[in-house]
This record gives C-alpha cells, structure tokens and sequence, in this order.
C-alpha cells in the first residue's frame, strides 16, 4: 500500500493499518495485490506513484521468468519487491532504478517518449522488464 506522503506499507493477509485523520485532511492509498513469483519473491506493480491514480497507468502485468508490466504515461513509476532487482530495462533500454531495502519500493523514470505529439504522449505504451 502506498500513500499520498510516498510511504509504502507491506500488509500481510488479513492485517489492518490505523489510520486517523484531522478535520479537512484527506490520504489516498493504492492498494495492490502481491504476487509470489516463481523464485519465492513478492511483486507488486503501483504505477505512477506522483500521480492521483498511481494504478490507473498499469495496463498489464505478466510473471514469467521476468516481471513484464505494459505502462501508460511519464513520470516516477513505482512497485513493491520483496529483493531487489538485478536490471530493469524500459522498451529495450536498460534504466538506472532506486531500491529501498527497508521498504521493498522500487522507483524508475519514464521518460517523456520524443518525438511523438504532444496529444499521443499520454498514450504511449511503455514495456518495463524486471529482473528479480
């Protein structure tokens, strides 16, 4: 789960996080589901994490031998993984990529694609391959 503040939790099945807030403030969480890939790591993509509705730029996710998310937009994209991961490339380039052990997030830039139009620029399809 992460918040509007950029923190990230890992809640385990049936856990419960407290949360209390102040008259006129407000959160938003993303809340996503973990998958256990086949070497016994937790996956989650998050999407756009700068974004209201971080989710709403994952369009696919398939585990395979690689983590393959097919994602929409530019910005900081974020996930969850329980190790960090060995290389991360966008389409077919690889990217620079922070890991925090502590909290399991992983951040990558997607960049803004050029040439394209301005209008297409939101519609861009990025590949984004995990190596865990």
């Amino acid at each position: 789960m992460l918040s509007t503040a950029g923190n990230l939790v890992y809640l385990p099945s049936n856990a419960a996080l407290p949360i209390t807030l102040m008259a006129r403030e407000y959160e938003v969480f993303t809340v996503v589901p973990v998958k256990e890939t086949s070497n016994g790591s937790r996956f989650a993509p998050i999407g756009l994490i700068r974004m209201f509705n971080s989710g709403g730029a994952v369009k696919e996710v398939g585990y395979g031998k690689n983590i393959c998310v097919k994602a929409r937009g530019c910005g900081t994209f974020g996930a969850y993984s329980s190790v960090r991961p060995k290389r991360i490339t966008v389409d077919t380039e690889e990217v620079q990529f922070h890991f925090e052990e502590a909290s399991g997030l992983v951040t990558l830039d997607l960049p803004v694609p050029v040439p394209v139009p301005v209008p297409e620029r939101a519609l861009y399809l990025w590949t984004i391959n995990i190596e865990l």
